[in-house]
Formats: structure tokens, C-alpha cells, sequence
């Protein structure tokens, strides 16, 4: 299997296709869908990786082999592909050097991808093994995109001088009400529902 077919494999797979409603989705023959994944086919034509990255909804230089992609094509944006295939640390590696557009478009991806594995969850009994996974799936799925929008949320705060200078002020001000329920004690539930500290 070449890394081209075995990198298709791996994202229908993820999205539970078979190779007919790949070829399907994508508007090419199941034949072309298995000769690439088989490595049959080891350079498909690019059109038709364009093809099968739509419908996988990924881009196409995900698709291609690791050298090609680095030699040969520019670092593509954050994408759902991405972010299923990477570990934990690339993943947050990753985002940390994100821009904020990057970013607000890896969430709407996150967040499509969760309501389509929820829907698909809802056709399989909860006990099954195919619930299970596709549960694991929606965790994991919901956990990215958390990261995505903490990380977007963050940048947003430091871009914007006046949020920045408020949160700047907040630990010193949370080591001054620390110092202040040390010392009033048993009045400290007065101060929080009053709204001090």
C-alpha cells in the first residue's frame, strides 16, 4: 500500500465509509478508490485526489506523501483531517502556532464533525461496538474542539489591549483576596456573595 493509499484508507475509514460511498461522495469508480488504497494506483492524478480530499473533507496535501507534501506544497491550514491524525502534543503544537482565522475554521470543522458523529450514533444501539467507537469518536472530537476554542478564545484576549489589561491584573488582585479570607476567616461566604474577592 503506498502512503497516498494507505492516508485515504485511514480518513474513510475514520469516517466509516466503505470504498463504494467514497468513490460515491467523490464522483470516481469504486475500481480507482481500491487501486489507490491498495497502491495499484501509486500516483494518482491530482484532480483526483481533489476529488476524494472533498469528500473526506480534507485537503488535498493531506493526501499526498510526506515528501512531496514538504517539498512540494506550501504547510496547509489546520484542517478536521489534521487534527484526527495528530497526536496530542503535535496537536497543541499546532494550534499554539495557528492564526486566529486558522483557528475559527478548524472549530466550525470540529464542531460539524461532532453533530455528524451524533447523528451517526443515534443509528447504532448504544451497547454495540459500533456505539461504543463512534462515542470514543464524539469525545475525542468534543476535546479537540474545546482545545480549538480555548486556544482561539486566548488569542482573541491577547489582541484586544483592554481584555489583556484586565486579565494582567487578576492574579494580583486574587493574591490580595487570598490574603484577606486568611485573615477575616469564617466572614470570607459574606465577601463572595457580596461580590468582593
Amino acid at each position: 500500500m503506498s502512503d497516498i493509499g494507505e492516508r485515504v484508507q485511514n480518513v474513510r475509514i475514520m469516517r466509516m465509509w466503505t470504498q463504494a460511498r467514497l468513490a460515491q461522495e467523490a464522483g470516481v469508480s469504486p475500481t480507482t478508490v481500491s487501486g489507490i488504497e491498495t497502491g495499484k494506483i501509486g500516483r494518482p492524478h491530482f484532480g483526483t485526489l481533489g476529488k476524494l480530499a472533498r469528500a473526506l473533507g480534507v485537503a488535498p496535501e493531506e493526501l499526498l506523501d510526506t515528501r512531496e507534501s514538504v517539498e512540494q506544497q506550501d504547510p496547509a491550514p489546520l484542517s478536521l483531517g489534521w487534527a484526527r491524525g495528530s497526536e496530542e502534543g503535535e496537536f497543541e503544537s499546532g494550534l499554539e502556532g495557528a492564526s486566529l482565522e486558522n483557528l475559527d475554521s478548524l472549530s466550525r470543522e470540529l464542531d460539524a464533525e461532532q453533530e455528524r458523529l451524533q447523528r451517526l450514533y443515534g443509528e447504532f444501539p448504544e451497547a454495540s461496538e459500533q456505539g461504543r467507537f463512534i462515542k470514543r469518536q464524539i469525545r475525542e472530537v468534543a476535546g479537540q474542539s474545546g482545545s480549538v476554542k480555548t486556544s482561539a478564545m486566548v488569542r482573541r484576549n491577547h489582541s484586544d489591549p483592554e481584555v489583556h489589561e484586565k486579565f494582567s491584573v487578576l492574579p494580583t488582585v486574587a493574591r490580595y483576596c487570598a490574603r484577606v479570607r486568611v485573615k477575616l476567616g469564617s466572614r470570607e461566604r459574606s465577601l463572595r456573595v457580596a461580590g468582593s474577592c
